[in-house]
């Protein structure tokens, strides 16, 4: 089935990288860096080994991490959730945003002004739909670039029985697909 529903503002968005989908389906859980196994971190860890970085959609940032990881990706749709907001400090200094953390314990910083961080883990319970790849593309994700369908079998095979009854979601159209209805559904769009 498909059916138009309202997107809400307040929704969060984490991307879903296939490597890391399985780890994710199995623990029941989005895991922090850290909680993963990470000791260190390298330059592009701006949210550091213990919060995990959401997004949401927010049309009026120039600057987003929404625009530029999600809008081309699969992403869990979580609600309901504890976040942290990140203070937006221009540029790619990651070190200085290391240390800015360790200077003011619980302030959170990012290069993006749509970032939210979750700490530690997000358990699967919070996760109310799957957002599909935007159809227009701003930015091309390396794992669904070149396919129409935007790789739903590889996705579907993934997830398999994990995660029954939430739904695929179209957050630019407002639909809200079935799981039995997403393969044609990609395919036809």
């Amino acid at each position: 089935m498909i059916k138009k529903i309202a997107i809400n503002s307040d929704w969060f968005y984490h991307r879903i990288q296939l490597e890391k989908l399985e780890d994710i389906l199995n623990t029941g859980a989005i895991l922090s860096r850290r909680k993963q196994g990470y000791r260190k971190m390298n330059h592009t860890t701006w949210n550091g080994l213990d919060y995990i970085s959401l997004a949401k959609r927010e049309e009026s940032v120039w600057n987003s991490s929404y625009k530029r990881f999600i809008s081309s990706s699969y992403a869990f749709i979580l609600a309901g959730i504890p976040v942290k907001d990140t203070k937006y400090i221009e540029g790619y200094n990651y070190e200085l945003w290391r240390q800015l953390s360790k200077l003011f314990p619980g302030r959170r910083f990012s290069p993006y002004e749509d970032e939210y961080q979750a700490k530690d883990k997000i358990s699967l319970d919070a996760v109310i739909g799957i957002k599909i790849p935007d159809k227009e593309k701003e930015f091309s994700s390396v794992e669904f670039y070149k396919e129409k369908d935007c790789a739903i079998d590889t996705v579907l095979n993934m997830i398999g029985s994990n995660l029954e009854g939430i739904p695929f979601i179209d957050i630019n159209e407002g639909l809200q697909i079935d799981k039995s209805d997403i393969k044609k559904y990609m395919k036809n769009r």
